[in-house]
């Protein structure tokens, strides 16, 4: 097995030294996306578990799936109420993080974990499984139905799924986005780039202040904002916010939205959705060419969107 770190010499392919835990099974892993968090987690020093949180391949008896990357405890107060999102052993149990992930040749993961893929959706796309329940996640607590005017503040991996769940939902979606290309790739998933105002949810997945501040001007007094971008750095809320009475619905992963997994279903979304995968990656690498592959994911001249390794 290999697999891609930080190290005090930058991304390196290496051997895990562990073996791996005990009743895991192994994914022969066929697709795994760079996510933003992993160039952050790079550039904060040398990891000591292999990147990689969206990652899909086939198990040992070929069966084709995509990995739910945390490794929910099932045991605390959260998990037992039906918010797994929210458990609270989850930082020390998340693949890519705090356990080797599927930025590798193969990972050995919870067999919860391994999520089997619907018929007709590609092992070389599945690895966006992962994004597209992160967005789905934050429509659903948001409450986006057909027929609700939607705003998505960027058009980044994240706000490109969240185009494409929501559109998927019914709803009538808009755009806001600051690089013509991200911008032509959300039209082409159907989203109308002529911003109004007075929307029933705004969708930020930016994670700036001035996307949040957009997001507050934006939004109709009872409006809701829901928060699927990052915050990498505090922000503050304005007098506007309070004023307009504003829900603000903070999202983190996947859980359950009225008895379905968010994960499956994100799944059955990007099959049906074919023209995501087409708009969104935009290269494509070997193993090998790990270094490569994470220079271009940070460089915006290369103009990214999604970056795809390929053992």
């Amino acid at each position: 097995m290999r697999g891609i770190k930080m190290t005090t010499d930058g991304i390196q392919v290496v051997s895990p030294a562990g073996d791996p835990a005990e009743g895991s099974v192994r994914v022969r892993v066929a697709s795994s996306g760079i996510c933003g968090s992993d160039l952050h987690m790079a550039s904060f020093g040398p990891s000591w578990a292999i990147l990689g949180h969206e990652f899909s391949g086939t198990l040992d008896d070929g069966t084709p799936v995509a990995v739910l990357p945390v490794v929910h405890c099932g045991t605390c107060d959260r998990c037992m109420a039906g918010a797994e999102q929210q458990c609270r052993n989850a930082l020390g149990a998340m693949y890519g993080v705090s356990l080797d992930g599927g930025l590798a040749d193969e990972a050995w993961v919870d067999p919860t974990c391994a999520k089997r893929l619907p018929d007709g959706l590609s092992l070389d796309h599945a690895n966006l499984v992962e994004p597209v329940a992160v967005a789905l996640h934050g429509i659903n607590r948001a409450g986006v139905v057909s027929g609700m005017r939607v705003l998505v503040l960027g058009a980044g991996p994240i706000g490109l799924c969240t185009i494409a769940a929501a559109r998927h939902l019914g709803a009538d979606v808009d755009l806001e986005g600051h690089r013509p290309s991200r911008t032509a790739a959300g039209e082409r998933l159907g989203a109308n780039i002529t911003v109004g105002t007075d929307y029933d949810v705004v969708l930020d997945a930016a994670g700036t202040q001035s996307s949040l501040d957009r997001a507050t001007e934006l939004a109709r007094p009872g409006g809701t904002l829901s928060v699927l971008g990052t915050y990498w750095s505090p922000v503050e809320l304005g007098m506007a916010f309070q004023m307009k009475e504003l829900t603000l619905l903070p999202s983190f992963t996947y859980g359950h939205h009225h008895g379905v997994g968010e994960f499956t279903d994100a799944a059955r979304i990007l099959g049906e959705v074919p023209e995501l995968a087409d708009v969104m990656v935009t290269h494509r690498f070997g193993l090998d060419d790990a270094a490569e592959a994470f220079r271009v994911a940070g460089d915006r001249d290369e103009d990214p969107i999604k970056v795809v390794i390929h053992p």
